[in-house]
């Protein structure tokens, strides 16, 4: 009787009743002679649907290989093989939208090589392959013969097709293919057929036991017609592919299984018996549980009430009434003794719960990383800001060694001395350098503050540390603000200073050229001291119009002759370095610029000394000029096969004195100077460059100083 009035014997009694009744409908219902009718049902049922579903895979390796094959021959991939120039422009956003048709094409992966077996561009819908050239079926493919073969992709075997790119009879890259299996089913699948695709005892779509696969092996191998097995209470039904499949060496195999006892056509009378009989004995169920469940749940129903009461309305002193002499009676005058308990420790909760609150909100607010550090110099808590300043999340550093994560090395004694000192009560302060997670060891003000407990121990200490590095660059924005004065006005100084002397050997050198009685060599001598003369001088103007911000004068320069002219006057270090000095041939079409044209020939003679110092011997520096194919507007370019720059170099090359030549052989203004006079006239320096790939500069004026250039009849 106990066990009866339980709710555990309550819902015992209440399955077993449903179980019993269940267990006698089947038994009553189900008829053991239909089981042998589903054979002969099944046998042609499947077969109908293998079939089927061997054609369907027929279909779509065929129209993947024609498709394939069309893309392969197509002129335009034919071109992109070809073309070794710019054809990122184009190629690659068409094969972002190639895929292959049929059921799942649109997962397809498509690459395209070139002769070497070299990745040119991808639909991007795989892994990044760089080449396949190690691949056992490159050298067919190269020799210009298609392929047609199973991979196997992180475990999945896929279908890979690979066509020979053709130009000229000659074998000048490929196309490449690849897909997996997930079309093979179809109408099977569908009808809840489990489906196998198998090649010898290899699965390729589906799943087998492994007995299984050894016992169908036999049957599967080589073309012919259909077999069928009967395995463990499954009937198995083996059907060769044929079509494409066997005419490119797939040796493939469809399985179609089914459970043995399933039945058909001979036991639909059976089953609507079953239906009839299931519904009868749902309906009563239904009822049965209804009646059941009313009273099984009304306790708990109570029980739900007044638990929601309490939740929503927040008032403790609400007690459950639940008096069903069982569990859910015991379990409700527990609930009630710790809503007792729960009022109690709600109170003292309350009365620590805004103290707390303010101390968080202090905490979380400050703009200072706070850390506090227990006795042994662990880390046990740290604010948003300590967070955000050493890059580690809160969770990773709690628990850590203050001193080993975030104090460098060589800082460890002093910090260590400061922990000591603040013991004494006093906070002390310091400048120093602490370790973050990205930007490593950073300028701070950290200040120390001891904490003690109840009885006066000393706990740990308080940490808060204050960034410096803005502060310290504001320093050296002010310094060098302070400098760049200074020199501002020590260059005006010395451009007047350099121009008298400039002026007399100008003078002298041209009357000296006057002189009809000079021999050719002593001329040419003079011409030379002219022309280095006449450069120093417009070099010494461009140094007062950098500190004056005077616009020069301005005439309509031909770009091709001025290129020139650089290309003449830097050769000379060109040849002292090894380095070949070459123009790119400009457009036949190319417009002049309105510019000041020593100011020009000065900024690109910066940008070509600069790239000759850092090509190595044997290197090319190349020079040349375009219209702008991003902007409206014409661009002077600067490219050389040097060491190229680190990311720090790069961010400070137009810093003026900033340079990375040795002691004595530069200034650091040149690039300066030409930022300052390419910005002049309304233009930008760009500059492309990574170390080991070389450097471009690049000089773009907009088309407000563009102009046609007048062709002379």
């Amino acid at each position: 009787m106990n066990l009866l009035r339980s709710f555990q014997g309550k819902l015992l009694l209440f399955f077993l009743l449903v179980d019993v009744v269940m267990v006698g409908v089947l038994v009553a219902t189900v008829s053991r002679g239909a089981h042998w009718a589903l054979e002969t049902a099944s046998r042609e049922h499947l077969l109908d649907l293998a079939r089927f579903a061997s054609d369907g895979i027929d279909d779509q390796l065929q129209v993947r290989w024609n498709a394939a094959q069309s893309l392969a021959s197509n002129p335009f991939m034919t071109n992109s093989v070809i073309d070794t120039l710019g054809r990122s422009d184009y190629l690659e956003p068409l094969m972002q939208r190639l895929s292959l048709p049929g059921k799942g094409g649109e997962e397809s992966d498509l690459w395209l090589l070139d002769f070497m077996g070299r990745v040119i561009a991808r639909n991007g819908r795989s892994e990044s392959v760089d080449s396949f050239a190690q691949a056992p079926w490159w050298p067919k493919v190269r020799d210009g013969q298609p392929q047609a073969l199973v991979v196997s992709e992180s475990g999945v075997p896929q279908v890979l097709f690979a066509f020979p790119v053709v130009y000229q009879r000659h074998t000048e890259g490929a196309l490449v293919a690849r897909f997996d299996l997930s079309f093979v089913g179809g109408g099977a699948a569908r009808q809840g057929l489990e489906v196998v695709l198998m090649d010898g005892e290899r699965l390729l779509a589906g799943y087998l036991p492994p007995q299984v696969v050894g016992e169908l092996k036999p049957l599967s191998s080589g073309a012919g017609a259909p077999n069928t097995a009967l395995i463990d209470g499954m009937f198995y039904l083996v059907v060769p592919v044929e079509g494409f499949a066997r005419q490119h060496g797939f040796g493939w195999s469809l399985v179609l299984s089914v459970p043995a006892e399933r039945i058909s056509g001979p036991v639909e009378v059976l089953r609507q018996r079953m239906i009839q009989g299931g519904v009868v004995t749902a309906a009563l169920l239904i009822l049965l549980i209804f009646w059941r469940t009313r009273l099984l749940m009304r306790p708990l129903h109570q029980l739900q009430v007044s638990m929601r009461r309490i939740i929503d309305g927040g008032d403790l002193s609400e007690r459950i009434q639940v008096r069903t002499g069982d569990e859910l009676s015991a379990i409700a005058g527990t609930f009630n003794l710790m809503l007792e308990r729960l009022a109690h420790r709600g109170a003292e909760l309350e009365r620590s719960r805004e103290h707390l609150s303010l101390l968080a909100q202090i905490t979380s607010s400050s703009p200072n990383a706070i850390l506090m550090v227990g006795a042994e110099g662990w880390v046990l808590v740290c604010n948003e800001a300590a967070e955000k300043l050493f890059g580690w999340p809160r969770l990773e550093m709690l628990g850590t060694s203050f001193l080993e994560r975030m104090v460098p090395e060589d800082s460890r004694e002093l910090v260590t001395g400061l922990l000591e000192r603040a013991k004494e009560g006093e906070p002390v302060e310091a400048e120093l350098s602490l370790v973050t997670r990205q930007a490593g060891p950073i300028p701070v003000q950290l200040t120390l503050s001891r904490v003690l407990d109840a009885a006066g121990s000393v706990l740990g200490h308080v940490c808060i540390a204050r960034d410096l590095r803005e502060v310290k660059r504001l320093r050296e924005s002010l310094v060098q603000s302070e400098k760049m004065a200074a020199v501002g006005t020590l260059v005006a100084g010395l451009s007047h200073e350099l121009n008298n002397p400039l002026g007399i050997i100008l003078g002298f050198a041209q009357a000296q050229l006057m002189r009809p009685s000079l021999d050719n060599g002593t001329r040419t001598a003079f011409e030379c001291i002219e022309t280095h003369t006449q450069r120093c001088a417009r070099l010494v103007r461009t140094l007062l119009d950098f500190s004056r911000r005077s616009g020069p004068a301005r005439e309509r320069i031909e770009v091709g002759r001025m290129l020139e002219r650089v290309h003449e006057l830097a050769s000379g270090q060109a040849e002292r370095g090894q380095v070949r000095l070459k123009i790119i041939e400009s457009p036949a079409d190319l417009p002049g610029l309105e510019a000041n044209v020593p100011e020009m020939e000065s900024a690109l003679l910066n940008l070509v000394g600069n790239a000759l110092d850092a090509t190595q011997p044997g290197g090319t520096v190349s020079i040349g000029a375009r219209v702008s194919p991003a902007r409206d507007g014409l661009e002077l370019f600067v490219t050389d096969t040097g060491s190229g720059m680190a990311p720090d170099v790069r961010q400070r090359i137009f810093d003026p004195f900033f340079t990375t030549k040795p002691v004595g052989q530069g200034t650091g203004l040149g690039l300066s100077i030409t930022r300052s006079i390419v910005e002049s006239y309304g233009g930008r320096i760009d500059v492309e460059t990574a170390p080991g790939a070389g450097t471009t500069m690049r000089l773009w004026f907009p088309m407000t100083l563009v102009h046609p250039m007048e062709v002379s009849a």
